[in-house]
């Protein structure tokens, strides 16, 4: 109640919308580390290094510096409106460049040469969730900028709970510097989506996602288009069991492309059980860009296991590894960077954690993680690295 309250008072410019809502919450993160990352590109025999030291980087290392509001309304006969209005709170107080890392475009949305415009950098607010739901008996229709429905469906096999170091398989970056290493397999948002979440059925729940975008520049000008299916299952029938499975398509018609129209599929196994004293979690993806031809341009597949257990009601501790393999036909500059021209590599990581509760909002912590991918046969010689260190603080409200 008190934050309902407060959140009417804090957005008194939109106060009729308020007024008609039965409820309005503001919530947040603030997160806070000292960080240090290292990210290395080895080639016939040359390194180059580059490391970064950070003081009260803001973007967060445990969890994600965030600002939102979120409310409801009743509108009788068990119907129900909402929206969340939600915003990353980048870089705050470090001085730093805004460089965004968790909550936009992972490194290998790079792996066809093109950047995701599904991202916005800059030091202060940055966008994250931005929609309007409606919901019935039938299920809820979600419309706006939303989680792709394969985030919460890793999130379930994710040990580390989706923190911004590096060495685990969710990691795009050390949260100092740019992570060429990087193996996330999907995008976090989806701009433009229309999702559907059916009632949940003895445990079982689907999930229905899209988006589309089609633009022309002009007449004589060939159109640039995209679109997005997705569907998720998440199954929490048996006591202390969660086991999900997602699958994301995205389909890229652009004037720009290397070879024409791209396929990207992705596909996600996720689970963790609460054994009492331990919990393990396990995920398996694999994400492939196919030509519209038919031909294979990149392909990667891995898999990682960990595990959380409380030591005391006060402190936690996890640890997750993983392993995989990446193979690319690609010979852009984007690849290149990443010690993939061509041919196939290794991938793996390792993360390690601990936090300590002051309180149920209030969490010090400490993170170490690495990662590599490294090049087999005529590329044994190349190969890029990211480690990172974080001492932070994280309060939520």
């Amino acid at each position: 109640m008190k934050k309902s309250l407060f959140a009417l008072a804090a957005v008194g410019a939109f106060t009729g919308a308020a007024q008609a809502q039965s409820s309005v919450t503001v919530y947040g993160t603030l997160d806070a580390a000292v960080t240090q990352a290292t990210n290395k590109y080895t080639a016939t025999g040359a390194v180059t290094t580059q490391t970064s030291r950070t003081t009260a980087n803001g973007d967060g290392a445990l969890s994600t510096s965030l600002f939102g509001l979120r409310g409801t309304e009743d509108l009788g006969g068990g119907n129900r409106a909402s929206f969340v209005l939600e915003y990353d709170l980048i870089d705050i107080g470090s001085g730093g460049t805004g460089a965004n890392v968790e909550s936009k475009t992972s490194a290998n949305t790079l792996i066809n040469g093109t950047a995701n415009a599904n991202t916005v950098s800059a030091a202060g607010f940055g966008a994250r969730q931005s929609w309007l739901g409606l919901s019935t008996s039938m299920g809820e229709l979600r419309i706006g900028r939303q989680f792709s429905v394969m985030h919460s469906v890793f999130m379930a096999g994710s040990a580390g709970a989706g923190n911004n170091m590096a060495g685990a398989v969710y990691s795009s970056g050390t949260n100092a510097a740019v992570n060429d290493a990087s193996v996330r397999p999907y995008d976090v948002f989806i701009d433009r989506a229309i999702t559907y979440r059916a009632p949940a059925v003895s445990g079982i729940q689907l999930e229905l996602q899209g988006s589309a975008q089609y633009i022309t520049s002009g007449e004589t000008v060939a159109a640039t288009a995209n679109s997005q299916i997705g569907a998720a299952v998440t199954y929490t029938g048996i006591k202390n069991l969660t086991a999900a499975y997602s699958m994301v398509k995205v389909g890229i018609n652009s004037v720009t492309a290397t070879s024409g129209d791209t396929n990207l599929t992705t596909h996600v196994v996720a689970a963790n059980y609460n054994f009492g004293p331990v919990q393990a979690f396990g995920n398996w993806s694999t994400r492939t860009l196919d030509w519209a031809s038919g031909a294979n341009a990149a392909k990667t597949t891995n898999s990682e296991i960990g595990f959380r257990a409380p030591v005391t009601p006060t402190v936690g501790l996890w640890a997750s590894a993983f392993t995989g393999q990446r193979s690319s036909g690609l010979t852009n500059a984007a690849t290149t960077t990443v010690a993939l021209a061509s041919g196939q590599a290794d991938t793996k990581g390792f993360q390690v954690g601990a936090t300590y509760a002051f309180s149920k909002r209030t969490t010090a912590y400490g993170i170490f993680g690495a990662q590599e991918i490294k090049g087999k046969a005529a590329q044994t010689t190349a190969k890029v690295s990211s480690e990172g260190l974080a001492l932070g603080l994280r309060h939520t409200f």
